[in-house]
């Protein structure tokens, strides 16, 4: 397995910054729905939303991410800073010949769609976002010491080879209990785990994922008042698993008052951070209600 969802096709697709590998599932004539993975995953992550929207007859989109996967895997930290990543999106969206589409992210992929929405609501027709804070909630709730514990891998992430290393050593063993032993036993079979480690095994794969925190939460920004962005007026509905190891409740209370448009908040109790993985069933029925919810 290489991180190909089944039934999908793949084009590499020029986004003005970088070419993205994207996977395409529905009719092309569609709604679009575009799918925003995280650290440290593939567009794989959304296999099963994706195969369930393209059902109903949407045009689900699933990029992997710059850095990750089959997309380009540009050198520099410069290249993994929030204007850039946020280009991605738009790039997308215009060179598909969309006026318009519906996000979802998810981790990293949600904080992008967050801004998106935020600085280009009329590129978004509907926000979706799984466990993903707004970027200033993040920013403000890195002063909360409940939030800090659970937010300190950010820091070993700034260590340039040491991280690298930490992560990938023994098999990625460290990865592995990072990510796959934190959801609920089951979640993650050998295969699929298979095409995670392998992906970020190659060359120069791990120190890309990697940039989007040196990028975007250097050291230094954790003595920084939050960053300004404009409201979200776009409709949102945002899906938060309570077992996330990485995240307070703070994140969401804060997040939702960054919303000024119409807002749903569904809980996913006793879900990790991989909910979409790890409750697949439950993250599909939220993205259709959503999705019919906003037609």
């Amino acid at each position: 397995m290489n991180g190909d969802i089944p039934g999908a096709r793949r084009e590499r697709i020029d986004c003005g910054g970088a070419m993205l590998s994207v996977q395409f599932l529905g009719p092309d004539d569609g709604e679009p729905v575009i799918m925003w993975h995280g650290f440290p995953e593939m567009g794989y992550s959304w296999r099963h939303q994706a195969a369930a929207l393209a059902a109903d007859g949407y045009r689900a989109i699933v990029p992997d991410l710059r850095g990750y996967g089959a997309s380009d895997r540009p050198t520099g930290t410069a290249a993994y800073a929030f204007p850039q990543l946020v280009g991605d999106v738009v790039g997308l969206i215009n060179a598909l010949g969309h006026g318009y589409a519906h996000l979802a992210g998810h981790d990293w992929g949600g904080s992008l769609c967050w801004a998106t929405s935020a600085l280009m609501p009329d590129k978004v027709r509907t926000l979706m976002i799984l466990n993903a804070p707004h970027p200033v909630a993040s920013a403000e709730c890195r002063q909360v010491p409940e939030q800090q514990q659970k937010s300190w891998y950010m820091l070993l992430f700034q260590f340039e080879g040491v991280a690298e290393e930490w992560l990938l050593k023994d098999g990625a063993a460290n990865l592995s209990a990072f990510v796959f032993d934190t959801a609920a036993p089951g979640t993650f079979g050998d295969e699929e785990r298979r095409v995670f480690t392998d992906a970020l095994m190659r060359e120069g794969a791990m120190t890309a994922a990697l940039e989007y925190y040196r990028a975007n939460i250097p050291p230094g920004n954790w003595l920084k008042p939050p960053p300004a962005l404009p409201p979200v007026t776009v409709p949102t509905t945002i899906m938060w698993a309570d077992a996330d190891a990485y995240m307070t409740p703070l994140l969401l209370e804060r997040s939702i008052t960054k919303v000024e448009g119409p807002l749903e908040v569904v809980m996913l109790e006793g879900v990790s951070h991989w909910a979409q993985q790890e409750a697949p069933d439950l993250v599909t029925a939220a993205m259709r209600d959503h999705l019919a919810r906003t037609r």
